[in-house]
């Protein structure tokens, strides 16, 4: 099995904004704007107003009438669904070459991180704690069923269950890809989690970023630094990245790169690292 870390939600270069952390620890990743899709940011159902939190946060930069990149869509709550609805996550051109050289496909399991900041309600707008740090967090999951070539799907039928998803909607790089998860969770003691989902709970098991540190300076487990492995995580094969420190190990992420992939063939301890990601509360 191979775990994918992979970057999604708004950033500096695509939004500009951070996803919020709410005072009671809730957590919401913020989709991407794109022109392209079908659905607008007021159309996808969450207990805020998603308009109005996303307009405040983006200084009115991205608005509730904006078209969104609902992707990965993962959140059985946030659209009307049908009962075989499973979670969804699309992926193209060099990302998607990445993944397809690392050899990801069924059985393997994407944790989806993103850039996060707390949030505060003050004086009828949404905005930044001024005092709070940016933080990369791991907010859903996906593990992989079935892989979809989009063009194919495209070709043989115009009526898909799935061409609602944003990557049948505009010009998209080769290898146009979809992956979709299973109903349930096939890794042992997790089975009872549905095959996609989103942590709804800021927990610290789920930050990636070192107290102190740019959201970039991650502090990761022992077991993750690649030292007498025969692999390492993608894009992170120079050993200057890597630093052990007090039990712990702090790594450089790469700016580069959406994918980053483990091969736990190598690294037998993310199981055990798995589990205890999803034991906090997943809400």
């Amino acid at each position: 099995m191979k775990i994918i870390l992979s970057r999604k939600g708004v950033d500096s270069s695509a939004g500009g904004f951070a996803s919020p952390i709410f005072s009671d620890g809730s957590m919401q990743s913020i989709a991407i704007p794109d022109s392209r899709a079908p659905l607008e940011y007021r159309s996808v159902i969450s207990t805020i107003d998603t308009g109005k939190l996303i307009s405040h946060l983006s200084g009115g930069k991205v608005k509730g009438r904006h078209r969104v990149h609902l992707d990965p869509d993962i959140d059985a709550r946030q659209l009307p669904r049908k009962s075989n609805w499973r979670a969804l996550f699309g992926q193209c051109g060099a990302a998607q070459s990445h993944l397809v050289s690392q050899g990801v496909g069924p059985g393997d399991i994407f944790l989806f991180f993103g850039w996060f900041r707390q949030v505060e309600y003050l004086k009828r707008r949404w905005r930044y704690v001024t005092s709070a740090p940016d933080r990369h967090v791991i907010f859903g999951w996906l593990q992989v069923n079935t892989i979809h070539d989009i063009a194919v799907i495209n070709t043989r039928s115009r009526s898909s269950r799935l061409q609602y998803h944003p990557h049948f909607h505009g010009d998209f790089s080769g290898q146009n890809t979809l992956y979709e998860a299973g109903r349930r969770l096939d890794i042992d003691g997790l089975q009872a989690f549905t095959g996609g989902g989103v942590f709804r709970q800021y927990q610290s098991q789920r930050c990636l970023t070192a107290a102190g540190y740019s959201r970039s300076i991650w502090q990761l487990p022992e077991w993750m630094h690649p030292t007498g492995r025969n692999s390492v995580l993608s894009y992170h094969s120079d050993p200057k990245r890597w630093q052990s420190l007090d039990g712990k190990v702090q790594l450089r992420s790469a700016a580069r790169g959406q994918e980053f992939v483990l091969d736990l063939n190598d690294y037998p301890e993310g199981y055990q690292w798995m589990r205890e990601l999803f034991g906090a509360d997943s809400g």
